[in-house]
């Protein structure tokens, strides 16, 4: 486990020093992505295709507002501090991001009894965990370094993920995980 990990590990069980670290909030966010990764495959292999089709959308809706937040407070705040090849990290991440999205989308628009949606949604996860491995292991160590504020940074993206939590239902997004569901 990475220093990274283990302070927002610490971070979600409330005894960190920097919870609302921009850093520390983004590591918790992949901690919590890498268990609803787990959790799929473990339900993938043993539960039916309702249950299999709750732990994916889970699992998409999880990326999705991680993705909103990096996008709206945590990217332009970084591109801010960071220059030269640092900033090219940025952009590679946004395109990766971006091929993400279409596999959410592809995810939702499917069945989860179609033969390819396991597969679909193992090559999220992966490409994801390649995503979050490489920030965490690259841009993280630069940003901890830069002129970032951390904290004001993280307060904007704590307070971001509580208007996503809160959001009024989507009916669109309610059926498009009927049918992801149902099989149909």
């Amino acid at each position: 486990m990475t220093v990274a990990r283990k302070k927002a590990a610490h971070a979600q069980r409330g005894k960190a020093e920097n919870a609302h670290d921009a850093l520390v909030l983004l590591t918790a966010e992949h901690n919590e992505i890498d268990k609803l990764a787990r959790e799929y495959e473990r339900v993938r292999k043993t539960a039916d295709s309702v249950e299999k089709g709750k732990a994916a959308l889970r699992l998409c809706h999880a990326l999705e507002g991680y993705a909103a937040i990096k996008h709206e407070v945590f990217y332009p705040a970084a591109h801010a501090v960071l220059a030269g090849k640092d900033k090219e990290l940025l952009g590679k991440a946004a395109v990766k991001h971006d091929g993400i999205q279409d596999l959410i989308e592809k995810i939702e628009a499917m069945s989860a009894d179609d033969p390819s949606f396991d597969s679909t949604v193992t090559v999220l996860f992966e490409q994801a965990g390649q995503l979050m491995k490489q920030e965490e292991e690259v841009l993280f160590p630069r940003l901890r370094h830069s002129h970032l504020d951390l904290l004001g940074t993280g307060e904007r993206m704590a307070a971001r993920r509580t208007e996503l939590g809160t959001a009024p239902i989507d009916r669109e997004r309610v059926r498009q995980a009927r049918k992801v569901m149902s099989g149909r």
